[in-house]
């Protein structure tokens, strides 16, 4: 009966803390003239494809139940089209995606790519 009583008592508290669900949004814009971007990820994530200029990707929810933990920090990786040419390429930057966070970055003309194909 004592055992019972004890798991009654604790039985919530493990419940609150395992079923902590974190999450955190990440979008794309692109701001780059007369470009397409296509098969944009961040880490393992697909965010979107044949985004034209100055559209932007659906807010993609990332969630500790796709069994990540927070922070996540990875460059952005894309393909950028324009007519028959296309180009894979990476943000030299490295963007931090913490729970909690509504992060929207913005690939524009100054934004520092490398091609991955060269680097």
């Amino acid at each position: 009966m004592k055992n019972h009583l004890i798991f009654y008592i604790i039985l919530p508290f493990v419940l609150l803390f395992t079923s902590c669900e974190k999450t955190a949004t990440i979008k794309v814009t692109n701001a780059v003239h007369n470009v397409r971007l296509d098969n944009i990820n961040f880490d393992k994530f697909g965010i979107g494809s044949n985004i034209l200029p100055g559209e932007s990707t659906h807010e993609m929810t990332i969630s500790t139940e796709d069994n990540i933990s927070f922070p996540i920090s990875s460059q952005l990786q894309f393909y950028m089209v324009k007519g028959n040419s296309r180009v894979f390429l990476k943000t030299k930057e490295i963007y931090t995606l913490n729970a909690d966070d509504k992060l929207n970055i913005i690939i524009d003309d100054n934004t520092e790519v490398v091609n991955i194909l060269t680097d």
